[in-house]
């Protein structure tokens, strides 16, 4: 079975991706690593070399290669951009379950202001502008995330109330 992990950049996909794959024994991936390994790339210079509709065109290429063996058990933390270009979000519905950490905003930008490294859609907005950005753009890709299958709030992640969930629905699916 596959797991996404969706959200936007600093909601936690990663650190909860990890810790939700090692409560379910399954394996761990993170989408920006696995572009990293395969473009030869980091995410920034990516972007900056090739621009964003390349680095979406590359991100879905990876993440569809999840689907050719259905076999594997794997938590995948998507970036933040993942369920809303093409039909990544019906994809990863179609074929996993989709989990959305829905995090606050105040979180969200706390986090990103202590690191922004890997986040090129910010390289470029001033720090006084950042929160209005912010807020915003979370706004928009809302409507993707809002169709995960499974919403948690991010500033209370709980994997193993999650797994329960997660069982459920797989229980469902079958």
């Amino acid at each position: 079975m596959l797991i996404f992990i969706i959200g936007y950049m600093g909601s936690g996909k990663t650190t909860f991706g990890k810790r939700l794959a090692n409560k379910l024994g399954y394996r761990f991936i993170d989408l920006d690593d696995l572009m990293i390994s395969e473009t030869g790339y980091s995410i920034s210079d990516f972007f900056k070399e090739f621009g964003e509709d390349l680095f979406r065109k590359k991100e879905r290429e990876c993440l569809l290669n999840f689907f050719i063996d259905t076999t594997k058990d794997i938590v995948i933390a998507t970036g933040g951009g993942t369920p809303c270009y093409a039909d990544n979000m019906d994809v990863m519905n179609e074929h996993g379950v989709t989990v959305f950490l829905d995090t606050p905003l105040e979180i969200i930008l706390e986090r990103i202001n202590k690191d922004m490294t890997g986040r090129p859609l910010l390289k470029d907005i001033p720090a006084e502008e950042r929160s209005k950005f912010i807020k915003e753009h979370l706004e928009k890709r809302r409507r993707y995330y809002s169709l995960a299958q499974i919403r948690v709030q991010g500033d209370k992640m709980n994997e193993e109330e999650v797994c329960k969930i997660i069982t459920k629905n797989l229980r469902l699916k079958t």
